[in-house]
Order: C-alpha cells, then sequence, then structure tokens
C-alpha cells in the first residue's frame, strides 16, 4: 500500500476544508468478505463516502463537494459511527425532499439508494462485526426498514444473479421472500463461489438465523 497526498474537502455548509487520504497504490491482501457484501481490506483503505464536518457537525457526500490537494500524506479517512450514520441519513432524507439545494447539498434517489447500502454496512459493524453493542428489537425494527427500501429501491437488473437480495432479507428475518428469491436463482449456473454464498444464506435461512456472516472465497 503506498499512500497519496492528501485531499481538502470543502464542506458545501461552511466551507471548512477537511483533510482526507488517497491511495497511489493498494491490493487486497489479506481482506475479508461478508456476505452485506463488505469487504474489509486493510492494505486498500478509503475516506467514507459520507463525511461528517468537524466545524459545523453537518454531514455531506464526499464525492459531491469541491476539494483540492493537500501538502502532504493522510491516513485520515472521516469513518463514521453507526450512531453516527443514522444522524446522516436522517439529514439526507430530509434534504431530499427540499427544493431549491444546489449540487452540494442536493440529496437524489439515487443517493438515498448508495446511503442505505453503507447504513446496512454500519449496522452490521456496529452490532456484530465489532459487536459494540447488543440491540433492541427497536433499532432491529429501524435496521429493517432500511433494508427493505433499500431491496425496493435498488435496481436488481444491473446485477447478475440477486443473491445480495437474499441475503438481505434473510438479515431483515423475511424468510419466506428470501426462499422465494433463492428458489428464482438456477443454482447450476453459479459460479463456484457464488455456490458457497448461495449455501451460507440457504443454510442459515432454514435454521431462522439473520446475522451476516464471512464469507470464505
Amino acid at each position: 500500500m503506498t499512500p497519496g497526498i492528501a485531499i481538502l474537502v470543502k464542506c458545501p455548509y461552511c466551507g471548512t476544508k477537511k483533510e482526507l487520504m488517497t491511495l497511489a497504490s493498494g491490493n487486497t491482501i489479506g481482506a475479508v468478505y461478508w456476505s452485506d457484501n463488505k469487504r474489509i481490506a486493510p492494505m486498500l483503505p478509503s475516506a467514507s463516502p459520507v463525511q461528517k464536518c468537524p466545524h459545523c457537525g453537518k454531514y455531506y457526500l464526499k464525492n459531491k463537494q469541491e476539494s483540492e490537494s493537500g501538502d502532504t500524506f493522510s491516513f485520515k479517512t472521516g469513518d463514521l459511527t453507526y450512531p453516527e450514520w443514522k444522524e446522516a441519513f436522517a439529514q439526507f432524507v430530509n434534504q431530499s425532499t427540499q427544493t431549491g439545494l444546489n449540487r452540494y447539498t442536493a440529496i437524489t434517489e439515487k443517493d438515498l439508494v448508495d446511503i442505505r447500502f453503507w447504513l446496512i454496512h454500519a449496522y452490521n459493524d456496529y452490532y456484530h462485526r465489532e459487536k459494540v453493542a447488543g440491540h433492541s428489537q427497536e433499532e432491529y425494527a429501524f435496521f429493517c426498514g432500511v433494508v427493505n427500501d433499500f431491496i425496493d429501491a435498488f435496481d436488481w437488473t444491473s446485477v447478475n444473479n440477486p443473491l445480495l437480495k437474499a441475503e438481505y432479507y434473510r438479515e431483515a428475518n423475511e424468510m419466506e421472500k428470501c426462499a422465494k428469491v433463492l428458489n428464482s436463482i438456477s443454482y447450476g449456473q453459479l459460479q463456484d463461489f457464488e455456490k458457497g454464498i448461495y449455501d451460507g444464506i440457504k443454510g442459515r435461512m432454514e435454521k431462522k438465523d439473520n446475522v451476516v456472516f464471512e464469507l470464505f472465497v
């Protein structure tokens, strides 16, 4: 892994610049893959796609903002905690209904699809991968709502097969819907690593297990 020169990203609300890392090169050595489509690659880090301004505390989509090159290297990624992701999500949902916003702050339906995807990962990080806390039924209900909204809004014609759709239904405890999606998939046409994912989802679905799991690929 070789770090690149940092970028300075400008907050669209107050103008504060935030230093974030870039990579000149990296690799996936030692990467860990999970059933929710999260990849954790120590040698391929990246800045969080959503950033929190250190000055005004508001959230913004990094790639929509003005930026400039810094003077040196940086390893700052601006990662958010799950509670911060929830705050960001609430802010973005509110902004998605507002008119008159500029290109730096306007939130589209496509943006909300991406944000829900990242929020699903953040939930699984917090409660399952890192086990920061034990979740409540209220918190799980919120998560299930985000998952179902993501499934409904995502363009599933853009993927080769809907394994992730089946997995997300399983994580949202929608086992009958998970089974229906799995039954729609031609097992014989899957690649070997996809068959492993299919088997992992199906076995856990049959046990009523809704927890994200590590993939061995």
